[in-house]
């Protein structure tokens, strides 16, 4: 029960920091940031760099493809141009992954000055004194970024009892099941609505129990395609447009997990070693970042013929 209910608490405070973060940058440049996605949208390599680079900022893929089809939803930018954006988000959402993984290197071994949560309690004050200088946005900014790197240290904390539990390392043992990962993943995702939380658990998974990288690849490839939930729901009651956006996204992640499935069933037939080994928080990060930079390897030829295929289905 403690240990549910300390998980409970950092997963909690971790998607509360996300969101105040997020909230703070939004309220900041929120004109800025519409301005910047018209302008710089006008080819897909633009798109994808422009979207990578604010999914990384603000933290969440959802929070930039809901953006993506509000503004789709506006006509400030057709679907045409928001499908770039749409794979630089799901590419620029592996920077939590990377944060995730520096805090799994020993403090002897990392410099003061070189450890994010060194700068925690510093950040935390200058954000409570722009509090009460009434700059609220940016006060929001450094205590949710503040609140989202201490909660992946919590989670990790919570998470080290589970190594003495039978059944727990039983569970793991159980995702050698390439499907089930891929479950596991989706409704992990869907339940918290967050995929960069379901990655900073299978990371801190990773740091004290023995996951290896053929069970932590499914789980990667599943928790794509359950991020994409919330710009659905997002989609209710919006324009047609709009909706594509959304089944695009969908449809984007799911066939590249598809795809992406296949390779590993054969690399699993081929009975490489590396599948074997066990997978480091740094491992499941590359992993991570080397799933959405195929994606896009594959989707960026055809985008056209799958912008035809989305407007086939939504008529």
């Amino acid at each position: 029960m403690k240990i549910l209910f300390n998980f409970s608490f950092s997963l909690i405070t971790f998607i509360y920091g996300i969101n105040l973060f997020s909230k703070g940058l939004k309220n900041s440049y929120q004109e800025n940031i519409k301005l910047i996605i018209k302008k710089y949208t006008s080819s897909p390599f633009k798109g994808i760099i422009l979207g990578g680079i604010s999914t990384a900022i603000f933290q969440s893929s959802s929070l930039i493809t809901i953006t993506i089809l509000n503004l789709v939803n506006l006509e400030i930018i057709t679907f045409h141009n928001s499908l770039g954006l749409i794979m630089g988000a799901n590419l620029g959402t592996c920077i939590t992954s990377f944060l995730v993984s520096s805090l799994s290197i020993k403090r002897k071994n990392l410099n003061f000055l070189f450890n994010p949560i060194s700068y925690i309690p510093l950040l935390i004050i200058i954000g409570i004194y722009f509090y009460f200088k009434k700059k609220k946005n940016k006060s929001e900014v450094l205590i949710g970024f503040s609140l989202f790197m201490l909660s992946l240290v919590m989670i990790k904390e919570s998470l080290k009892p589970l190594e003495n539990f039978f059944w727990f390392k039983k569970l793991l043992l159980s995702l050698n099941s390439p499907l089930l990962g891929v479950i596991s993943g989706f409704l992990t995702t869907c339940i918290i609505q967050s995929s960069s939380a379901t990655i900073a658990i299978l990371q801190t998974l990773s740091i004290n129990n023995k996951i290896t990288f053929q069970m932590a690849i499914p789980i990667i490839m599943g928790e794509n395609i359950g991020t994409c939930i919330t710009a659905l729901i997002a989609s209710i009651n919006t324009s047609k447009n709009a909706k594509k956006v959304s089944l695009a996204n969908l449809l984007y992640n799911f066939l590249g997990t598809i795809i992406f499935l296949f390779i590993f069933y054969f690399l699993k037939f081929l009975k490489l070693p590396f599948l074997e080994h066990y997978a480091s928080s740094f491992g499941i990060a590359i992993i991570h970042t080397l799933f959405n930079l195929f994606s896009i390897f594959i989707f960026l030829p055809f985008l056209n013929k799958f912008e035809r295929l989305i407007n086939h289905l939504v008529k």
